[in-house]
């Protein structure tokens, strides 16, 4: 609270705990995103169904001088559900992945853990966006980024998916296999989520990183 006051954070609200995680009060407290550096609270966060995150060790060091906020996700396993994913880990096959998509395309795929936080995340946009309109000096601070392993043609459902939550990404990465990490290096997003702590290793080298312990992936990680 002394390094809050000292930083001048509109901050007023604190819990503390001895010896217990809080992801408990994540409901009772509207809590759109819950980040710790112990993965077991994590993990036991996510398998309860709440919005959590582990953060990783990063190299990266931010720029006090930047006045926008970049927010970078992988789509499947974070904003979207593992259904999707599913069907690309049990059959090993990108062309029997690819024709699912294609057979699916115009049907959105369930939300992922981060999906209600980006749908607040929208909120902000387009107040943003209304501003802009009101003062064409205004610049926009917020910048929100996908950066998928998924490319065409399996892009059109992950799209749809988006139009359908009624949300707007600044920038839309489709690698298919393009290593993230070159990706990001230029982006420079001040954080990026992946379900896939694999692609994490290399991209927390150029960007705080946070890994989403859900989906099959994991599962089979365990």
């Amino acid at each position: 609270m002394k390094s809050i006051e000292h930083h001048a954070l509109g901050i007023t609200r604190a819990i503390f705990q001895q010896g217990l995680s809080p992801y408990d009060y994540i409901p009772a407290l509207n809590i759109s995103l819950f980040l710790s550096s112990n993965q077991s609270d994590v993990v036991e966060a996510i398998a309860k169904g709440f919005p959590a995150g582990y953060v990783m060790d990063s190299k990266k060091i931010d720029d006090p001088q930047d006045k926008t906020l970049r927010i970078a996700f992988d789509f499947d396993g974070v904003l979207a559900d593992d259904t999707a994913e599913t069907v690309m880990q049990n059959t090993k096959d990108v062309l029997k992945f690819h024709d699912h998509e294609t057979a699916n395309v115009m049907e959105p795929l369930g939300g992922g853990p981060l999906k209600t936080f980006l749908l607040k995340i929208s909120k902000i946009q387009k107040v943003e966006e209304e501003r802009r309109k009101e003062d064409s000096a205004y610049r926009n601070r917020l910048r929100v980024s996908i950066v998928t392993a998924r490319n065409a043609p399996s892009h059109e459902r992950a799209i749809n998916t988006l139009k359908s939550w009624g949300v707007m990404a600044n920038d839309a990465f489709f690698l298919g296999g393009v290593e993230k990490k070159l990706v990001l290096n230029v982006l420079q997003p001040h954080i990026f989520f992946d379900d896939q702590s694999g692609h994490l290793v290399t991209a927390s080298e150029v960007a705080p990183s946070v890994h989403i312990p859900f989906g099959i992936t994991n599962k089979r990680d365990e």
